[in-house]
């Protein structure tokens, strides 16, 4: 068996042989869950057809409807697969006439096959906490809905490992593994330092086969806010909200207040319409008994 790669493409090549001594050799070339079997058959004619079949374990040989009594060399089984959890096989049948096809020793399509192209990143920042945005990308010869890739991430649920570290200091650095279980992972990281460059990257992997992961991203960059920067930008907040709210209590202050009721247009009440003089009390005069007279009716 000769495993040679090729770019981010693994392509592994055998030399396989019918059940009549026919002999081929078959590649599987696999990126992005991608299965593209390719081979050549040196001593078949040119008119010679082939038909490929797909097996998954536990399940019987299937042709694949594209790829039946073709004469083209290569035949993309991508959509041909779905669990990708239990072993996948191949196999190539050669017609050596309408009635007799000769199939080839089958080959396997398993994680060992696997390899992948990095994952983008994107970044925010929220005082010191960093929120990371991973997005994989999209499987090959799939989709999710009409005119819409199909992220591998809906297709496994891959371990993404994202690893923040300080640009100017490297040994500055958290790293977090999650399960990811839908389309865009979202990793968030806090204790950022201030006034420092941080920077993101991320990979990912199979689920039960970490060696089958993808290279990491390309590093995504922002800087935290100094405390220097963020003192005035605090001052120059109070500074502004107190612009706003002097005018407010300077209107509130000259707003004309109700004006209290004076003696002089209070309602009169009785006393004040009387003669002063005569609220005024009698004193009490001296009266001698002598001067009282006592005069009696004859009648």
């Amino acid at each position: 068996m000769e495993l040679s790669t090729v770019g981010l493409f693994v392509v592994v090549t055998l030399l396989i042989t019918g059940s009549n001594g026919t002999v081929c050799y078959a590649a599987v070339e696999s990126l992005d869950l991608r299965c593209l079997l390719q081979w050549d058959c040196p001593h078949a004619s040119p008119n010679t057809t082939y038909t490929v079949q797909t097996k998954t374990q536990g399940d019987p040989w299937q042709e694949v409807p594209w790829c039946v009594w073709i004469s083209s060399r290569s035949c993309d089984v991508s959509p041909a697969f779905s669990n990708f959890e239990l072993y996948n096989m191949i196999r190539l049948g050669v017609h050596l006439s309408p009635s007799s096809t000769a199939w080839m020793r089958p080959l396997k399509f398993d994680y060992s096959d696997f390899t992948f192209s990095p994952p983008s990143v994107s970044v925010s920042l929220k005082e010191d906490h960093l929120t990371v945005k991973v997005q994989f990308p999209c499987a090959a010869n799939r989709r999710c809905s009409l005119g819409r890739c199909c992220p591998i991430s809906e297709l496994i649920h891959p371990w993404t490992t994202v690893t923040v570290y300080n640009k100017q200091n490297h040994s500055e650095y958290q790293r977090r593994t999650v399960w990811t279980q839908e389309a865009v992972s979202h990793v968030e990281f806090s204790g950022l330092a201030a006034g420092q460059n941080y920077c993101a990257v991320a990979n990912f992997s199979f689920p039960t086969f970490s060696m089958a992961a993808s290279p990491k991203s390309s590093p995504q960059c922002v800087q935290t806010v100094s405390q220097s920067v963020l003192l005035p930008a605090v001052c120059l907040g109070i500074g502004l909200t107190s612009l706003l709210l002097v005018p407010l209590l300077a209107a509130f202050l000259k707003r004309p207040k109700h004006t209290a009721l004076t003696s002089e247009n209070q309602p009169e009440t009785l006393a004040s319409v009387q003669d002063p003089d005569s609220l005024v009390p009698l004193s009490p005069v001296p009266v001698d008994p002598c001067d009282i007279q006592l005069e009696f009716d004859d009648t």
